[in-house]
């Protein structure tokens, strides 16, 4: 019974081509956390850290991991990450959340996704300090930069890598 009812929710998403919406708030402290919260939480309540780039990673443990939505904080700290990517939320897989910015160190967790957003909230908790960028964590980038990653002998094609 379960399954049908996902592959319906899953024919209706396809056919409306509707999207799927989760918003959060980054705001000061912690050990550079993501965690899904209630929209109740008192924590959401705290001032926000304005111009954080917030992205939504798929496959994270992949060399093809893909940014599938990404967002900056308002002035608030408040963002909304969207993405018409088929089964966020709906599908058993796990995604990457990475925050960044310059002057906070970098905030990153693995999750999977809830399947009603609208009850969920996503709160980023990122320090004061350290670069806000780290190579290492930064999806995309080239392909020999990010498979030395997994293979220290692998050099980067801008250091003389093949």
């Amino acid at each position: 019974m379960h399954t049908r009812i996902v592959f319906c929710l899953l024919a209706l998403a396809a056919v409306t081509g509707c999207g799927y919406q989760l918003q959060g708030r980054v705001v000061q402290g912690g050990f550079g956390t993501i965690s899904l919260v209630d929209p109740t939480d008192q924590r959401l309540q705290v001032q926000g850290v304005p111009g954080v780039r917030v992205q939504l990673v798929r496959d994270p443990n992949r060399m093809r991991r893909e940014v599938i939505a990404e967002a900056s904080t308002d002035a608030d700290g408040v963002f909304t990450l969207e993405t018409r990517s088929f089964g966020a939320g709906l599908l058993d897989e796990r995604f990457e959340m990475v925050a960044t910015r310059p002057g906070f160190g970098t905030a990153q967790s693995t999750m999977e996704l809830p399947m009603d957003p609208s009850k969920r909230r996503v709160l980023v908790e990122i320090q004061r300090g350290g670069s806000g960028v780290n190579p290492s964590t930064t999806p995309g980038g080239n392909l020999y930069d990010e498979a030395a990653k997994y293979d220290p002998t692998i050099r980067s094609k801008g250091s003389g890598g093949n």
